[in-house]
C-alpha cells in the first residue's frame, strides 16, 4: 500500500478519546472556551470521518487551500485534491487512535503536534497492518467560527 494510503486514513485527525486533552495549551493567549469546544469538534469530525472512510467528509475537514504533506508522496493541495486523494481508497480502517500531545492557538491559528496509532487491512490482504507516528497540524478558524486543517505533515515511527 501506498504510503499516501495510510495517511490518508489518518489525515485529519486527533481526539484523546471521549475528551481532546489539550496538553500544554496557547503559548500566545490562553484557549477560549469557544475555541477549546471548536477544535474538540474538529477532531470528533475527523474520527468519525475516518473510520466511515468518508471522502466528502474527510475533504470538509479542510481549509479550501489545505496541504497534506504525507511521507514519501508530493504533496496533495488543495480540497478537491484531497477529496480525490481520499476517493482512492483501497483500504478499510479497523482502529484509529490519535493522542495529542500539545496545541497552541494564537488568535485564528493553532498548531498541535501528537502521536497516532492506525490499524488497517488492504484491499485483497487478510493480515491487518499496524502504523505508529507522530504529526503535526496547523489549524485555522473559519469565519463562520469553525476550525478547519489547513496543513498536515506525518511521520511513520521508525522501525
Amino acid at each position: 500500500m501506498h504510503t499516501r494510503g495510510r495517511w490518508l486514513i489518518l489525515a485529519a485527525g486527533c481526539i484523546a478519546f471521549a475528551a481532546v486533552g489539550f496538553g500544554r495549551e496557547a503559548m500566545g493567549r490562553s484557549v477560549t472556551g469557544r475555541d477549546r469546544e471548536g477544535i474538540a469538534e474538529l477532531h470528533r469530525g475527523d474520527v468519525t470521518a475516518t473510520l466511515s472512510q468518508d471522502p466528502d467528509a474527510l475533504a470538509a475537514l479542510w481549509t479550501r487551500d489545505g496541504v497534506l504533506l504525507g511521507e514519501g508522496d508530493r504533496p496533495v493541495v488543495g480540497r478537491a485534491a484531497l477529496r480525490a486523494a481520499y476517493a482512492e481508497g483501497g483500504w478499510k480502517v479497523l482502529k484509529y487512535k490519535p493522542h495529542i500531545e500539545d496545541v497552541v492557538v494564537d488568535g485564528d491559528s493553532a498548531v498541535e503536534w501528537g502521536l497516532f496509532e492506525v490499524d488497517f487491512r488492504t484491499a485483497g490482504q487478510p493480515r491487518t497492518v499496524e502504523l505508529h507516528g507522530r504529526f503535526l497540524r496547523a489549524m485555522r478558524k473559519q469565519p463562520d467560527g469553525r476550525w478547519r486543517f489547513t496543513r498536515i505533515m506525518w511521520q511513520k515511527d521508525p522501525q
